[in-house]
């Protein structure tokens, strides 16, 4: 009996996390991603898929981001029938992120697109076929069994342990940037056939936690002290929450200076509420932290913006403020009209805390461009742009090589999620240091594991 895995997304790119798994009795996806990161990716989202949907036994997700269950909604479009599998909380998630992205379709994409991707009434149907379980708990579907654990990365975002004609096999999902505010470490799983392994920073070491937060403070006491505005883009999941709770903490430290900060997303108030729902998968600092402050996401002088008309007043207020705005490739949302009103102002700074795909607006501004187009104005850059990689969810090149040196066993690992550059670098790493196999897959190839 032999298993093989297709990989449809991922593969010499960040985004588009997609596998294809083939068993002796199933066919089934883990994730099923959207590509991101400028026109030629977006339009790798609305080709057929290479299989037929209708085909699939089922679907497990590892997490709610959307280059990891994007797609799902054209997935049920296109034929699927069965279940997703996830934990509670990436369904919900997925339920708030889905429901954004298919407004988007409705509102900013033209009516071939709409047609071509999902509205909203695919979103409602997909979140029906929705099977939900804890982590560590075991899911029998014929003769294949997997259990979700706990990633570390965001919240409910899992690795998958999965048993099938005889093998083992072991996504990582997204695996966690230990140790980072709130989340768990990633499980260390003992034993393998088989890892396929994200290397998103697999080229690269992250700043010492430390400086995130001396970095982050010096921003603000840079904005506070030249009444200048301090833009951060940021992702509505994860890494807006991280951004309030470390802003609560230095407010309860008294580090802060007394600097207006405003979390201008819609979807990132939506997720910091699920969030707060689900304090029980924080981390133990974190429960005892709670006992003592009810809200990490909050404190005196935050407030959030809802309504588009309470995201423009934002350009009539004077003085410093620190603006949190989606989304954090400077791609689209809101932080594009921050951008076009306060780039043209040398006091003021943006600041990246998360990764941006070449192509993207974010990785243009990080890269030095003096002048960049948004929304179809040409906009001159004299503000100045950093960028905190600590802030990463992402497990650095350390923290991969860690995870994986947990394997007892002596799996073969396949590497995805990764610029080809990264992946190459992991790889002769794990080669060197863990006296493993590795392989580094296209995008449309198929591996049989043996």
């Amino acid at each position: 009996m032999t298993v093989t895995i297709k990989f449809i997304g991922a593969a010499g790119m960040v985004t588009g996390s997609s596998y294809l798994v083939t068993t002796s009795t199933a066919k089934f996806l883990v994730d099923c991603g959207l590509f991101q990161g400028g026109y030629d990716a977006d339009r790798k989202n609305y080709q057929p898929f290479p299989y037929d949907p209708k085909q699939l036994d089922f679907v497990i997700l590892t997490h709610a981001h959307l280059d990891h269950c994007g797609l799902i909604p054209k997935l049920h479009r296109d034929g699927f029938a069965g279940k997703i599998y996830s934990t509670p909380a990436s369904r919900d998630i997925a339920e708030a992120l889905l429901t954004d992205a298919a407004h988007i379709q409705e509102h900013g994409a033209t009516e071939k697109q709409i047609a071509a991707l999902f509205i909203s009434k695919d979103v409602a149907a997909v979140l029906r076929q929705f099977d939900t379980h804890d982590y560590g708990k075991s899911v029998t579907i014929g003769n294949i069994k997997f259990r979700f654990q706990d990633a570390g990365h965001i919240l409910g975002a899992s690795i998958v342990e999965i048993w099938a004609d005889g093998k083992k096999l072991v996504f990582s999902g997204d695996l966690g940037n230990s140790p980072v505010p709130v989340m768990n470490d990633p499980t260390v799983i003992p034993d393998a056939d088989y890892v396929i392994c994200e290397s998103t920073y697999g080229n690269r070491l992250h700043e010492p936690p430390s400086q995130r937060e001396k970095k982050l403070l010096a921003a603000i006491r840079h904005a506070h002290k030249r009444n200048a505005k301090l833009i951060i883009p940021a992702f509505a999941l994860e890494r807006s929450q991280d951004l309030l709770y470390t802003l609560n903490l230095f407010r309860n430290t008294h580090q802060m200076p007394n600097i207006p900060v405003i979390l201008d997303s819609p979807l990132a108030i939506k997720v910091t509420n699920i969030y707060r729902r689900y304090t029980k998968l924080f981390d133990i600092s974190f429960q005892k932290y709670l006992k003592t402050d009810k809200d990490l996401f909050s404190f005196p002088g935050f407030t959030p913006t809802l309504t588009t008309q309470e995201s423009k007043t934002i350009n009539d207020l004077q003085g410093a403020a620190v603006i949190i705005a989606g989304s954090g490739m400077a791609d689209g949302g809101r932080v594009q009209h921050h951008l076009v009103h306060q780039l043209k102002y040398p006091d003021n700074q943006i600041l990246f805390v998360g990764f941006c795909t070449p192509g993207t607006l974010g990785r243009k501004l990080i890269e030095g461009a003096t002048k960049v187009r948004i929304r179809d104005q040409v906009v001159t850059v004299k503000a100045t742009v950093h960028s905190i990689n600590a802030f990463s969810a992402h497990a650095d090149q350390k923290g991969l090589v860690g995870w994986l040196a947990g394997f007892t066993t002596n799996p073969t690992v396949i590497l995805t999620h990764g610029e080809d550059t990264a992946r190459e670098i992991l790889s002769s790493k794990i080669r060197r240091q863990l006296k493993r196999q590795t392989i580094v897959p296209k995008i449309g190839q198929v591996v049989t594991l043996v």
